[in-house]
């Protein structure tokens, strides 16, 4: 999906303000991948790791609860409530290949710069 870091989208839920990603990056041995949810605000391009608590899955439905917050989402669509502000955002989750290049970038440029690899 981009040139330095191995990662694969498997979510992504956007809206006017913020996008949510789900990625998946590659582990040493090459066998396993590591799964991350990533807050991406829209204004400054600014990443935060969401750090999954728990996770329901039904056939329909989605729900993830994280230390930023409680997501929930289907097919088309879902809901973000901030745990600190309470701030209700509403997302249309799109395809993976519709991410914009920015926000690529952006996640390419915290993954060099956060995660350990």
């Amino acid at each position: 999906m981009n040139g330095q870091i191995d990662f694969h989208c498997h979510e992504f839920l956007d809206n006017t303000n913020l996008a949510i990603l789900e990625i998946s990056l590659q582990e040493n041995d090459g066998n396993e991948r590591r799964y991350e949810w990533l807050l991406i605000g829209k204004e400054n391009l600014c990443i935060e790791r969401m750090l999954l608590k728990t996770r329901d899955s039904s056939s329909s439905v989605q729900e993830r609860f994280f230390d930023l917050g409680f997501l929930k989402y289907d097919s088309q669509s879902g809901v973000f409530i901030e745990a600190a502000a309470k701030d209700l955002h509403h997302l249309e989750h799109k395809g993976c290949d519709d991410i914009p290049q920015e926000y690529l970038s952006a996640v390419t440029g915290y993954l060099t710069e956060s995660l350990v690899m």
